[in-house]
C-alpha cells in the first residue's frame, strides 16, 4: 500500500475572512477574534512570538468588527467598522485611516510598496 500526502482544504467552522501574505496568514472569526501565524520577523503575523509562529495566535490589539483583511510581503492590514486601518509592517506602525485622509495615505503606501495598504485605502475612498 502506497501512502502519499494529499493536500486538503481545511477551514474550521466560524472562519469569516482569510488573507495570506508572502509567508503568513491572518483569519477573522465570526465571533470577532483574529488569529495570525507564519513568518513573523516584522510582526506581520500579528503576534508577539518569535520570528515564526507555527500555530494560529490570537491578535488582541484590534478594536471593532473586522470588515476586511489584507496581507502582503512583510505587512498585514485590518479594516474595522470604525473605519480604522491598522497596519503591521516593517516599522510596526499603526495608523488610523478615515475618508478624509485615505487618499494621502494611499499615495504614501503606493510609493513605499505597501500595496495591500494602498488597496484598502482605495476601497475606503
Amino acid at each position: 500500500m502506497l501512502l502519499r500526502n494529499i493536500p486538503v482544504l481545511v477551514i474550521p467552522s466560524g472562519v469569516r475572512l482569510v488573507t495570506c501574505g508572502h509567508s503568513h496568514t491572518l483569519i477573522s472569526m465570526k465571533d470577532g477574534r483574529i488569529y495570525g501565524w507564519g513568518y513573523n520577523s516584522y510582526g506581520q503575523a500579528a503576534n508577539e512570538k518569535s520570528t515564526y509562529a507555527w500555530y494560529p495566535s490570537p491578535v488582541d490589539w484590534c478594536v471593532g468588527e473586522v470588515r476586511r483583511l489584507a496581507a502582503g510581503g512583510g505587512h498585514s492590514a485590518v479594516l474595522t467598522d470604525a473605519s480604522s486601518l491598522k497596519e503591521l509592517c516593517e516599522f510596526k506602525l499603526a495608523e488610523t485611516v478615515n475618508r478624509s485622509n485615505a487618499r494621502l495615505i494611499e499615495d504614501v503606501a503606493s510609493r513605499t510598496g505597501a500595496d495591500a495598504l494602498a488597496r484598502l485605502c482605495e476601497k475606503l475612498r
